[in-house]
């Protein structure tokens, strides 16, 4: 990623149940130049999701091997399972002339945006913290999951102030936050003269 003040790739974090799939989705419909990198991950497959499309579901050794042939940008344990974006999947996506997005937890994407030069971090917040419990309680996560990801939560929330952007996903107006993305990304997006 090189580039004086241009954005190579932007990423979006927030606490569990915000609203990112949904905002995302919402972004790539409005701009259809914007792809999301696909994140390796330990963690089991859930019902539905497909192996490279979804993530890449990697076993423990798998993804050791990776680290160790130096082929992630970041990697963190989150919720107890590890993730790592792929260094091939911002070259994938740039090669396209695709703008990259990235998904990732407030440690990789604090991480990111200060070892690589060009990254724009954007962190979506719940209009109440009341709201956001009630979403996550709402999904039904095991206690104990339950529990890390409230915890998780509040940790998250107080790292925001380090992004780029926050933008507030207000409920049942999820369209006000994706309009608000779109804007960011299409003003602050590379220069492809």
């Amino acid at each position: 990623m090189s580039g004086k003040n241009k954005t190579s790739l932007f990423i979006i974090s927030g606490p569990s149940a915000v609203g990112k799939n949904t905002i995302i989705n919402g972004v790539k419909k409005l701009l259809p130049e914007v792809e999301e990198t696909i994140s390796c991950t330990t963690r089991q497959k859930r019902p539905g999701e497909i192996n490279g499309v979804h993530y890449y579901f990697l076993t423990e050794e798998e993804f050791e091997n990776k680290i160790k042939s130096n082929e992630f940008l970041e990697t963190f344990t989150v919720h107890g399972r590890r993730y790592g974006t792929l260094k091939s999947e911002i070259e994938r996506i740039s090669s396209n002339n695709h703008i990259p997005l990235a998904v990732l937890d407030v440690q990789g994407a604090l991480y990111l945006k200060k070892h690589y030069p060009g990254t724009m971090l954007i962190f979506i917040r719940p209009d109440s913290w009341e709201e956001l419990e009630y979403r996550l309680r709402a999904r039904n996560t095991e206690p104990e999951e339950l529990e890390l990801r409230l915890h998780n939560a509040q940790n998250e929330l107080m790292q925001a102030k380090f992004f780029d952007y926050q933008v507030i996903n207000h409920t049942g107006r999820p369209q006000e936050a994706i309009a608000e993305v779109e804007k960011i990304i299409k003003t602050k997006k590379i220069d492809k003269k």
